[in-house]
């Protein structure tokens, strides 16, 4: 047993070794873009200051850097509206496949869902495309919060899903003997019980929402001249500004590009601090 001990305690230093640096090589991805869009969009936002979240973007041969005001206005519309949408829908489904996996429609759901989870992006943007655009003769804000609507659905049913399994069978069985049916059930226990987990869920499908791409280029058009036009007008959204300025020839949109990416990448990291320290406890 003493001679073993050695070779016990070099295993572990090998195995803390291995994982501590396949833990770094992970980060420095993450590090390089975070460094990155701080170098590039750091001084941007520091140019143009607030005025930058507000104003909108520079022509071509424009000297000033103007701002992202269209698309920040447009992705926050969007995002809240497609979340609005979806979130209640999975919500639903999600309670309702939890209480009653065996039933047939919650097969259904469950089949249907996690399969539509790995439908492309790209696709679903198309299918508004066909089925909503084309219908209204133009792309529009509300066009866009569909085609992102559609997206998110999925992530929040898992999420959603998650939480609810995870309520212990114990607190069901209290429930149920104060005479409480699913629905008083899911009000009075099940959210306080799961609310951490579901706040969780509804803040990263917006984040999904917020910085999604795809869904957005056939359905919500690019709106720079005017900050917010109508739910039935075009709009714009912030990781379709990097997209088409970053593919631009012209040096100012791009500095516009790398702004906007540090703002979105300052609303990433932010959504997911607030993901980790909002509603702590629990209320019964």
């Amino acid at each position: 047993m003493y001679r073993s001990l050695p070779t016990r305690k070099i295993k572990n230093y090998v195995a803390i070794s291995i994982m501590t640096i396949i833990s770094i090589l992970y980060a420095i991805p993450l590090f390089s873009i975070i460094y990155t869009a701080i170098e590039k969009g750091g001084p941007v936002l520091l140019e143009a200051g607030f005025n930058f979240l507000v104003d909108l973007p520079p022509t071509p041969l424009s000297t000033r850097v103007g701002g992202i005001g269209p698309a920040l206005v447009g992705s926050l519309l969007a995002s809240t509206l497609a979340i609005a949408i979806s979130a209640p829908i999975a919500f639903l489904m999600a309670f309702y496949v939890v209480e009653f996996p065996k039933h047939p429609f919650s097969k259904m759901c469950e089949v249907v869902v996690r399969a539509f989870s790995g439908v492309p992006s790209i696709v679903v943007s198309m299918f508004i495309y066909t089925t909503i655009v084309i219908g209204m003769g133009r792309q529009s804000l509300l066009a866009g919060a569909l085609s992102l609507a559609i997206v998110t659905l999925p992530y929040a049913y898992v999420y959603f899903t998650s939480a609810f399994k995870s309520i212990p069978s114990s607190l069901r069985e209290a429930a149920m003997s104060l005479g409480m049916n699913r629905v008083k059930a899911l009000i009075h226990v099940y959210i306080g019980v799961s609310r951490r987990s579901l706040t969780t869920g509804l803040l990263m499908s917006y984040i999904r929402a917020f910085g999604d791409t795809a869904p957005l280029l056939f359905t919500m058009g690019f709106l720079i001249n005017d900050v917010y036009a109508g739910l039935l007008q075009q709009s714009n959204a912030i990781p379709l500004m990097i997209f088409v300025y970053a593919l631009s020839p012209y040096e100012n949109f791009h500095r516009v590009a790398w702004g906007a990416t540090l703002v979105l990448l300052m609303i990433y990291l932010v959504s997911f601090t607030v993901s980790r320290i909002l509603v702590r406890g629990v209320k019964l």
